[in-house]
């Protein structure tokens, strides 16, 4: 035991010193080649900067193969900024060269330490993550450590240096290795250095905006649709539909990774721990949150990614091209949203009995006002059916991070607490109506009980809120409000609400927008027995089934009893009581939605897209009425 830790201690120290002796190397080559060399190309200095490479000789093309080389033995330092460096900074048949020269160096050593140090790279952590593909080549049927080399090279989340650590610790002769190495570096290393040669094109003026744009769109088109190609040969076809997917791993990981490198979240995990004795249990269990932005998903996903889960999603989102095919084979299960599903059933009951735990939101669509969305004793009722454990989870400052009437995405820390575990045992005791209480008591809350630690120096935090704060409640009239950086103010009587940087109003009369937006609600509810909306709509309709939509235009009609569409250009006409249709999701300013007979409609209106909001407060006021009437 002694032995290896003293083991795993020299490894640590020869990586972390070579790691010294790559970013030595690399401020080497930006200061003293690639720099110099951009500039003398910016100022058109052709001959200047041919002499200039030429001056630099056999030193600058050793430097891009020892960074490209010895960044692989330390697996940390990314690869692709010296690939897009030498992309720029030489022509791109020998920014290739050079970098697969680097390749095959660092491959050597690799395998060097490795047969004779007994090194193994592990101290990354990346090997556990390759032994997991490498299982599920075997349940493929393949066994071959030279073809899994090829398509991890061909990923862009596993690092050259990590699957040249696996090879070497394969029994691969060296030069069977060498030659994998050599060669299935080359697309990734070849769309690196094509998007460099193209950024180089642009920055010295020789090619437009939309070329560099088109330039670099193909270049990673390529590399995924050989990717693709290679995954679906060798792991789709007996795993679509299910979160074992291999796809699975791929899309979230990719997600994660540009969500990290754009640095818009960060997350606060808490109670980690009661989902960790779930997870002993083995099996599946649901695991129920909040829904106020749509990046609730990656929460959820991060609280738990120790395991792949069946995700409930709105079935919309499937009919997206590559995206949505995709969401299939990950084991999404799809759901009309507000409408009776069977197929979705048959997902859940699929997903259980073969194991996965399966993630929904309840509310089913995103928060307005960071207050929750109501639901019925449906999701109680299938908690109590299924009599698998639930996990209740609350995720906080999501709303403000992204709420769903603002463009731009803020920096906020998103606090994901497991705040209870129902097991099946106690399920067994409950009522419906117990279940319901206990579920609405996690995940029913109001962002801004939550706001006092939050601090926000945005200078736009008001940008779009008038979409959604349609009226003012000072002067009563619709369609007045606009925004400017952190204030919202009538024109008509000159009511401003400016929010400060816990997202509060600096108001003594309305404290922040969940107030506001009730505010509305009080003044909506007062005529609710008199509305009757007649809006003019463009339609889109989505058939079951398939992709392309239809087009069409009509009336939407609602009142306090019924809702219904008329078009103007076919024979479309259907009518619901308002019983019959549990809500009408929307998008800020854009559109709401409904199905009728398996279809779903989307409504725009024409004169005015504020419309939405209205229409969805409306008819959740209709809801809540109609479900204390039962009460």
């Amino acid at each position: 035991m002694e032995k290896s830790k003293k083991k795993n201690i020299i490894e640590k120290i020869v990586i972390f010193s070579l790691a010294l002796v790559v970013l030595g190397l690399l401020v080497f080559f930006l200061k003293d080649i690639f720099f110099p060399f951009i500039k003398l190309e910016i100022s058109n200095d052709v001959d200047g900067a041919k002499e200039f490479l030429l001056s630099k000789g056999f030193l600058g093309y050793l430097t891009v193969s020892l960074v490209e080389g010895l960044q692989m033995v330390v697996i940390f330092i990314p690869a692709e900024f010296i690939q897009l460096s030498s992309g720029m900074s030489y022509p791109w048949y020998l920014a290739i060269l050079l970098c697969d020269l680097g390749v095959i160096f660092g491959a050597s050593i690799i395998y060097f330490i490795v047969h004779v140090f007994k090194f193994d790279g592990d101290i990354f952590h990346k090997q556990n993550k390759i032994e997991q593909y490498e299982k599920k080549m075997t349940q493929k049927g393949s066994k071959s450590s030279i073809l899994l080399m090829y398509i991890l090279f061909i990923m862009p989340i596993i690092p050259f240096g990590a699957i040249c650590y696996y090879g070497s610790n394969k029994k691969i002769p060296y030069h069977k290795y060498i030659l994998t190495c050599a060669t299935g570096v080359i697309p990734s290393i070849g769309t690196s250095i094509l998007m460099g040669t193209a950024i180089k094109e642009f920055i010295t003026n020789s090619i437009p905006v939309w070329l560099l744009v088109i330039a670099i769109i193909a270049a990673a088109a390529i590399l995924f649709l050989l990717l693709a190609f290679v995954l679906h040969h060798f792991f789709f076809k007996e795993k679509d539909g299910t979160p074992d997917s291999f796809m699975y791993s791929i899309l979230f990981s990719l997600s994660f990774t540009i969500l990290k490198v754009l640095g818009y979240r960060k997350y606060t995990i808490i109670g980690k721990e009661l989902l960790d004795e779930v997870n002993k249990r083995e099996g599946s269990y649901f695991v129920f949150g909040d829904h106020h932005t749509f990046y609730d998903f990656a929460s959820m996903y991060k609280l738990g990614k120790d395991r792949n889960n069946a995700f409930m999603i709105n079935e919309f989102y499937l009919r997206l091209p590559v995206v949505g095919k995709n969401f299939t084979r990950c084991g999404m299960i799809p759901k009309k949203m507000y409408c009776a599903d069977l197929k979705a059933i048959k997902g859940m009951v699929k997903a259980k009995q073969e194991g996965y735990p399966i993630y929904m939101f309840p509310e089913a669509q995103l928060s307005t006002d960071g207050s929750y969305n109501e639901f019925n004793l449906a999701t109680a009722g299938l908690v109590k059916k299924f009599m698998i454990p639930l996990v209740l989870v609350q995720i906080r400052h999501g709303y403000f991070s992204k709420p769903k009437w603002r463009k731009k995405q803020f920096r906020v820390n998103t606090i994901v607490e497991v705040k209870r575990v129902i097991y099946p045992e106690e399920i067994e005791t409950m009522s419906i109506e117990e279940i319901d209480k206990a579920i609405h008591d996690v995940i029913c809350f109001n962002e801004f009980d939550y706001n006092g630690d939050l601090i926000i120096k945005n200078k736009n935090k008001a940008k779009g809120l008038e979409n959604v704060l349609y009226m003012c409640p000072e002067c009563g009239e619709f369609y007045t409000n606009v925004s400017d950086n952190n204030t919202l103010k009538c024109s008509h009587c000159g009511a401003t609400f400016e929010i400060d940087e816990h997202y509060n109003f600096k108001s003594d009369s309305i404290k922040n927008i969940h107030e506001y937006y009730e505010r509305i609600k009080e003044i909506e509810y007062k005529t609710i027995d008199d509305i009757n909306f007649d809006i003019e709509v463009d339609t889109r309709i989505y058939t079951d089934g398939v992709k392309k939509y239809k087009t069409d235009s009509g009336v939407f009609h609602l009142d306090k009893d019924k809702l219904s569409y008329k078009s103007n250009v076919s024979d479309i006409n259907f009518e619901y009581k308002v019983k019959e249709v549990e809500g009408l999701p929307y998008s800020v300013n854009e559109e709401f939605e409904m199905y009728h007979n398996k279809d779903l409609y989307y409504f725009y209106p024409k004169e005015n897209r504020k419309l939405c909001t209205r229409i969805n407060l409306i008819y959740g006021l209709l809801k809540e009425r109609e479900w204390n009437k039962r009460s």
